[in-house]
Parts: C-alpha cells; structure tokens; sequence
C-alpha cells in the first residue's frame, strides 16, 4: 500500500512542483530536519507566509490534515489546504518564529511541561468528529501488544520477562479502561510544539487517534528535561507526572502506566532494529514509570 522510502524520495521533485503550480506558491530552500517529510518555507499568492510539507506516506500521518482540520487552529497550526488527490501534501500556517519548545532550554522544566499539556488540553476539549477517519488507539495498542510479544520470542533480548508481559497488558487494558475519549496528538513530544505569533505556543505533526487522553503525555515526560537521567529519576518523574496530571485533569497512575507501555514497546522496537542499547534505555524508563502506575 505505502511506497517505499526510496521511491518516495525520488517523487519529491515531483510532488513539489505539482503542489508549487496547483497553490501558486513562491518556494523557499527547505527547512532541516525533516526526516520523512519534506517541508519548505513558501508564500501564497496574496503574499501570506505559509509552509508546504511533503510527508513520506505512511499510516500514522495518513490523518494528519483530518485532525488539523478538527481542531481548526485552536492550539495547532492551521491547515491551509490540502492537496485532493494526496492526503500527504498539505499547505500549513507558518509559525512564526518557530523556535521547538525542545530548543528552549533556558525555561524551566516545569514550564515547559506545563505549556505543552495545556496545549494538549485544548486539543482534546474539542472531543471527536462525527464519522471521523481516525485510526482506534484500543485497535493500535493492541497490535503493538501482539509485536511486542512476537519480537521477544524471536529475538530473545535481555528484558525483564515481566517488566514485558507487563507492558503488553496494559497496552490491552489502558484504551478499554479510558474515562473518556478524545482526538490524541499521537506525538507530542517537545519538538512538536512551536513559538508562533498569533499564539504563544502551537502543536504540529500530529499521528491522531481516538482513545485515552492519558496516552499523549509520555513523550514530554520522557524528552523534557531527561528526567530518567537524574540522580533520583523515580523522585523526578513522579514530580513531573503530577503536574502532568494536575494540569490535564488525568490521573498520575494512567499517564504513568501509559509512559510504561509505550516504553517497553519501543525497547522491542528498538531491538527489532538492532539497537539493543536503546532499547535497555527505554526498558530502564519503563521499570522507573511502572513503580508509580499502581
């Protein structure tokens, strides 16, 4: 169904040149750090900034023009358009100045948290779309349950045989658990937020979902700050879930539960891929997560 990375880079020029003539873009040299996508600076013909992204088709992005149009600007980046005939290329609102919540440093951690999950919180009060496109997370974690189980049979890492059955479980049990459903963002880790002018901070590069709220926040408690880096991580991100869950309304135990499933899925993950040493990194958080879960 998809392509494959290869060939989609090679249709690159192709796809711009098609999105340059069917929008009457002025094209700017792409921006760096793309790593599956192609996103460029452009102006549209009434002279309003814009960005033009080209996304290496895969399913997590497939809905990503959906969930900007739901939430329609209300503390994500606008869509301007999208291209009828490729769901993969969209015309964006430019952030500006666009500096990554990863690249302030200079703030305090807690601040930093605190912005993305009141942004995140906006995302989710806008509820869910009648006859939405979206992907279930219920269905998703459950398929990645049955990966992981399958990579540590074949490929027989040196993982708490526990930690993983513990990890696979409560990627069955957390979506059929949820309190509520909402759109998730899917990755909303501190890259993914923005300076902007007409707003302080805005999100982009959703993978949207529908399930529990409470899954959103483990990327910003494991990317802010490196909080399983310190002397005492378990005091740290037990400090830091609290404010996650004071902040979104969702209980420390489900967002520490959450941080501890898709953790041990990404130690297999990572040792599907040969990292073996990620992969202990990512079984280290999720032992640290799993203590404040219960």
């Amino acid at each position: 169904m998809w392509p494959t990375e290869q060939d989609w880079r090679a249709s690159v020029p192709r796809l711009l040149r098609h999105a340059v003539a069917r929008w009457d873009l002025r094209a700017g040299a792409p921006f760096g750090g793309g790593s599956i996508s192609h996103v460029l600076p452009v102006t549209t013909p009434d002279g309003r900034d814009a960005v033009l992204k080209l996304s290496f088709p895969h399913r997590e992005a497939e809905h990503e023009a959906a969930a900007l149009a739901w939430w329609d600007g209300d503390g994500a980046v606008r869509l301007l358009a999208v291209d009828p005939d490729d769901p993969f290329v969209l015309l964006l609102e430019r952030c500006d100045p666009g500096v990554r919540l990863s690249d302030r440093v200079d703030l305090p951690a807690a601040d930093r948290l605190r912005t993305a999950a009141e942004l995140l919180g906006g995302l989710w009060a806008a509820g869910v779309p009648d006859a939405d496109p979206f992907e279930r997370l219920t269905d998703v974690a459950a398929g990645w349950a049955d990966l992981l189980e399958e990579r540590m049979r074949a490929l027989v890492p040196p993982f708490d045989p526990g930690l993983v059955r513990r990890g696979a479980e409560l990627l069955r049990a957390l979506p059929v658990g949820a309190r509520r459903t909402v759109v998730v963002h899917g990755d909303a880790n501190p890259g993914n937020v923005l300076a902007a002018g007409r707003s302080p901070w805005l999100v982009i590069d959703p993978k949207p979902m529908v399930g529990d709220p409470a899954y959103d926040s483990g990327p910003l408690l494991a990317q802010v700050d490196g909080p399983f880096r310190r002397a005492d991580p378990t005091a740290t991100v037990r400090a830091r879930t609290a404010l996650l869950a004071d902040v979104t309304g969702e209980p420390v135990e489900r967002i520490a539960a959450w941080c501890t499933a898709r953790a041990v899925e990404s130690a297999l993950w990572s040792v599907s891929r040969g990292a073996l040493g990620d992969g202990r990194d990512a079984m280290a958080r999720a032992a640290v997560t799993d203590r404040l879960a219960d």
